[in-house]
């Protein structure tokens, strides 16, 4: 996850818990700081080592979560990585420009925690590879 907000990471760390599905969760709280972590050399020699998906609010200090995108989509290692953007609030431009940048889906975080909680799961569930999740 790739979110300035402590509180945003915070429920979406107890929603994965909570939810029992089979990941590790990691937080960024600045694009800059996911790139230096994504574009290693170690990334680029492991990149089943990387995230099976990322979070990435689009409003971000200094680095914008669009440009993070641009960079994830121009390197062979990342290009394939599901992206998730997960708006503060809703805009369309953003919404179209995020989507147009590749973008896999654009979702913005419900203000109730039940809400919030749920859609991180779903989510998370969605493109979590199929031999983690959990059976029920």
């Amino acid at each position: 996850m790739v979110d300035p907000s402590p509180e945003s990471v915070e429920l979406a760390r107890f929603s994965l818990w909570r939810s029992k599905l089979d990941c590790a969760f990691g937080w960024f709280e600045d694009a800059e700081r996911a790139a230096e972590s994504l574009f290693t050399p170690e990334a680029q020699a492991h990149p089943d080592a990387l995230p099976c998906l990322i979070l990435l609010e689009p409003r971000l200090p200094r680095m914008e979560g669009l440009e993070l995108l641009h960079l994830l989509r121009n390197h062979a290692h990342t290009r394939e990585l599901p992206v998730v953007m997960f708006a503060t609030s809703h805009d369309d431009n953003d919404a179209r420009r995020c989507r147009a940048a590749g973008a896999n889906d654009y979702l913005v975080k419900p203000v109730d925690a039940r809400e919030f909680m749920q859609l991180v799961s779903q989510t998370v569930s969605r493109w979590l590879p199929s031999h983690l999740q959990q059976d029920d």
